[in-house]
């Protein structure tokens, strides 16, 4: 039997499978799955910004999260950087490298755990 693909489905066809595929995804994550999802999604989302656009985008979902409170995390962010001149500023390239790395790491440590059982 040949192996289907999405071509042979139509738009609408493919639309329900791939709410299925989330539906069945997101029910059969734990708690703490989902967080860390969540999590990378958002780093993604606010970290792997590029260009004007996408910056303007991610500093209005900054905004409206901290609301009121913008004033006091800013404050916050360039007391940090005061105190800690050695602190480098880190090119998106470099933040998306750190994060790959970090996540390939953390696949290698759960690729091994599993080859001990």
């Amino acid at each position: 039997m040949e192996e289907l693909t999405y071509k042979d489905l139509s738009n609408n066809e493919l639309d329900i499978l791939k709410d299925m595929y989330i539906s069945s995804r997101v029910n059969s994550m734990t708690e703490n799955e989902l967080r860390k999802f969540v999590k990378e999604i958002i780093i993604d989302q606010i970290k792997g910004t590029v260009g004007n656009a996408e910056e303007k985008e991610a500093w209005e979902e900054i905004k409206d999260h901290f609301s009121e409170d913008l004033s006091k995390k800013i404050l916050e962010v360039k007391e940090k950087c005061n105190k800690n001149p050695k602190v480098e500023q880190k090119s998106q390239e470099e933040i998306e490298f750190d994060r790959r790395l970090g996540l390939l790491k953390q696949q290698q440590e759960e690729e091994s755990s599993k080859d001990m059982w």
